[in-house]
């Protein structure tokens, strides 16, 4: 395994682009330099320009995939591609900003360093059985949460000095020292004495707590997602661990297998099954995402409010805390990590750049005042027919003697001088038929 030592010495100074954790301030936005308090609103203009338009995104979605965009862009890198599957089978490509091609994708593009690269890379060989790794997302997609994770975490893995440095700070109350770090781990995939299912967390931490007893701190994280589904199929296994567990006020309560916080039951039963059959005395369960994610923060809560001990001050239960991937980046900031934690911050977290580029003067001004109106005449289309229509105006209701008026209307001028043109030589034609016609009479009455 490759020896990692991150940059040490770097302090946190009032300029850092992510709050301290031990600070439960709200930012307030009252100059430019504050910190965002909510995702720009991206124009869709903006949008497709940089090839990251996804109509069903949200509003920090958006960002997000803009922000993946302009750092593709600053490595020099093509866009990859997105295919778009719909009911019928038919597909569509179509560029993507937040993909890698997939030589860049080999290459180990979507990762800070090539120290986080080779680590991926040995993960996903000796992953864990039943691993449910999307090992071409991890490399190709620039959004993905898995992606994210081992960029955070696999500094920490491979330094198990800062590892605790991070956690002790993050949970004080619990974490003494990190002893190791997993990926992608669960107690047993597809087993009746777990959940019987494929539920694993993102990363575990093994730690010694401040008592010296052996526990863990088991993680999801959240980039973009937006816990809309689909959800884990029902089954009476889910039931039964959530009355087990004995973590929520009401184990039956329909919010908790719904699309949004049925993860986060499934995980914590998961967690609370782990303290209850000795692989640890102790356990905390962990969901983190981004600050400016209005949907984490919604579910945190949520899910929060269902549980009988949050804190998990109950001797064998196992807590629940959310945290902010800012508030860890603000810890390994503290630890030393400085350089990896601004590095971090630019790569999935910076918005105040895309907030720039949407306030930016990219697009033109709307004019000072309103643009005179043009009369022009109708459009002509010369091979179409009576009665047909050339696709471009709409024809129902309206009929030929009314087109021609109408056409007739642009091309006055026009016809007017036609017309005159017509008299002026149609005069001396007419005096002529009319003195043969005179002769013509008198012939005849000569003749009777």
């Amino acid at each position: 395994m490759p020896n990692f030592t991150p940059p040490r010495g770097a302090a946190v100074t009032r300029t850092s682009p992510w709050p301290d954790p031990s600070s439960s301030a709200t930012p307030q936005q009252t100059d430019p330099g504050a910190p965002l308090t909510a995702a720009p609103l991206c124009p869709p203009a903006l949008l497709k320009a940089h090839a990251a338009f996804i109509a069903t995104d949200t509003r920090f979605a958006a960002s997000s995939r803009l922000l993946a965009s302009l750092n593709r862009i600053d490595q020099g890198l093509p866009a990859g591609v997105h295919i778009s599957r719909f009911q019928d089978g038919r597909t569509r490509r179509s560029r993507a900003g937040w993909r890698l091609r997939p030589d860049a994708a080999r290459a180990g593009a979507a990762f800070l360093n090539s120290t986080i690269a080779k680590f991926t890379h040995q993960a996903l060989v000796l992953r864990e059985p039943g691993s449910l790794w999307n090992e071409n997302k991890i490399r190709s997609n620039l959004l993905s949460s898995q992606n994210l994770c081992l960029n955070l975490f696999v500094p920490m893995a491979l330094d198990l000095e800062l590892a605790t440095a991070v956690w002790r700070r993050l949970l004080s109350d619990f974490v003494y020292s990190v002893t190791n770090l997993r990926f992608e781990s669960s107690p047993g995939r597809n087993d009746p004495l777990w959940l019987e299912d494929g539920t694993a967390f993102d990363a575990v931490l093994d730690v010694i707590t401040p008592d010296g007893e052996i526990a863990f701190v088991a993680i999801e994280l959240k980039y973009i997602e937006n816990f809309a589904g689909p959800a884990a199929t029902p089954r009476p296994r889910y039931q039964a661990a959530a009355h087990a567990a004995d973590l929520f006020i009401d184990p039956d309560a329909p919010e908790l297998y719904r699309a949004g916080l049925e993860q986060l039951r499934r995980e914590h039963c998961l967690a609370q099954l782990m303290v209850q059959r000795g692989l640890a005395a102790r356990g905390r369960f962990v969901l983190t995402g981004p600050r400016l994610s209005p949907r984490v923060a919604a579910a945190a809560q949520a899910f929060g409010d269902h549980l009988i001990d949050p804190a998990g001050l109950a001797e064998q239960r196992v807590g629940f805390s959310h945290i902010t991937i800012e508030a860890i980046l603000a810890a390994l900031s503290a630890a030393g990590a400085g350089e990896h934690a601004l590095v971090l911050h630019r790569r999935f977290l910076d918005l105040e750049r895309v907030a720039a580029l949407a306030l930016g003067d990219n697009f033109p001004a709307p004019p000072a005042a309103p643009a005179p109106l043009l009369r022009l005449p109708p459009p002509t289309a010369p091979d179409v027919g009576p009665g047909e229509s050339d696709g471009a105006t709409p024809t129902v209701g309206t009929t030929s003697r009314a087109r021609q008026r109408h056409a007739d209307v642009g091309q006055r001028p026009a016809s007017s001088e036609k017309r005159r043109a017509a008299q002026r030589t149609k005069r001396p034609t007419t005096a002529r038929r009319s003195r043969r016609r005179r002769s013509s009479i008198q012939a005849g009455t000569e003749a009777r």
